[in-house]
């Protein structure tokens, strides 16, 4: 099942009333993807508000819709429909569909070639799109690309560096929680994870123009080496910080190559790029985060203190075990594993 069919199916038990707490996490989570459909599902909302339903297709024709999705993620027995039969449930969804269906089939750039890329918690990907661009995809991230014969767009949730292929007819816009970054041919790193309290872009060649959905006139171009930091959910969205990396990072910087560099190792920014974790000065809540990304696992805190101890340091190829044993050498705490679980907490307190 693709991702516009799961979302017309959860828009429809949105609209029907029936969608229960997981069906609106698994929306929104596809609406952060697809932020230009929260437009059309409020005008979709306001429709299905104003005009009532004065009649439903027949049951046959409501299954004959739904054959076309999987079975398993949509069905009489999940809790999205919990207190509905399969009666009343393709009565109302039917005439949902019937909206949807005009809405979704003829929304614009609906026939635009989308390549959409994720990775797992403790996976990273390299690939490559139509024009040529690269791009490296960190752990835990999704990304949504448009590459067509008019423009080159993406919508990123996580971390992605972009070796971005030169061309002056088609801005490569790249759209992260609430923030545009608009390149040519250049090199740059966008970490903007769910729930980050701004979004970071770092450049290492060329020049970018970032801003926010709610400034758009307010725009900060970045020279090779610069990063910003862009809180797009502040009333007026303004840079967190804007720092010159060269005076804080040491290490040669990387050469120009025919499209765009390698992402610079001695950074702290895009040493992940080179399959490093990299860290400054960071408290161990949000090392750990960083952690879970990388290796994949989870991790909770058994008491606060661990919490505040700070650390600066790499890891390449360390186990996480590995990792945390070197960081015992720093700073006094234990840990535990259950299987993918890892238990943080101070030595004085009891297992």
């Amino acid at each position: 099942m693709t991702d516009e069919q799961r979302l017309n199916e959860l828009i429809t038990a949105r609209l029907t009333g029936i969608i229960d707490a997981d069906g609106t996490a698994e929306l929104e989570s596809l609406l952060r993807l697809y932020p230009e459909q929260r437009a059309t599902l409020a005008l979709l909302e306001q429709y299905w508000d104003a005009v009532p339903v004065a009649g439903a297709p027949t049951g046959d024709a409501f299954r004959n819709i739904m054959d076309v999705a999987e079975p398993a993620h949509l069905s009489p027995e999940k809790t999205i429909t919990k207190g509905f039969s399969r009666k009343s449930w393709a009565m109302w969804a039917a005439a949902a569909v019937t909206l949807l269906g005009m809405f979704f089939l003829f929304r614009p750039g609906s026939r635009s070639p989308q390549q959409i890329v994720r990775t797992a918690d403790g996976e990273r990907k390299t690939f490559r799109l139509a024009d040529a661009s690269t791009i490296h995809l960190n752990g835990g991230s999704q990304l949504r690309c448009v590459v067509d014969g008019s423009r080159r767009e993406l919508w990123l949730e996580g971390e992605a560096y972009f070796e971005v292929a030169p061309d002056p007819s088609r801005p490569f816009i790249v759209h992260a929680s609430g923030v545009n970054i608009h390149a040519l041919g250049t090199a740059f790193n966008v970490k903007a994870y769910h729930g980050q309290p701004s979004c970071e872009t770092t450049l290492l060649e060329g020049a970018v123009e970032v801003y926010a959905d709610k400034t758009p006139d307010s725009r900060i171009r970045l020279r090779p080496y610069e990063k910003v930091s862009l809180d797009a959910t502040a009333s007026i969205a303004a840079p967190v910080k804007k720092i010159n990396l060269k005076t804080i990072h040491a290490g040669p910087q990387t050469p120009a190559a025919t499209v765009a560099p390698l992402a610079d190792s001695s950074l702290t920014e895009t040493a992940w790029v080179s399959n490093r974790l990299q860290f400054d000065e960071i408290n161990f809540e949000e090392l750990a985060r960083l952690l879970q990304r990388w290796y994949g696992v989870h991790i909770t805190f058994r008491d606060e203190k661990p919490k505040h101890y700070v650390f600066s340091g790499a890891f390449a190829g360390e186990t996480v075990t590995q990792a945390l044993d070197a960081m015992q050498l720093i700073e006094d705490f234990r840990y535990e594993v259950q299987g993918n679980m890892i238990t943080i907490f101070s030595t004085s307190t009891k297992k």
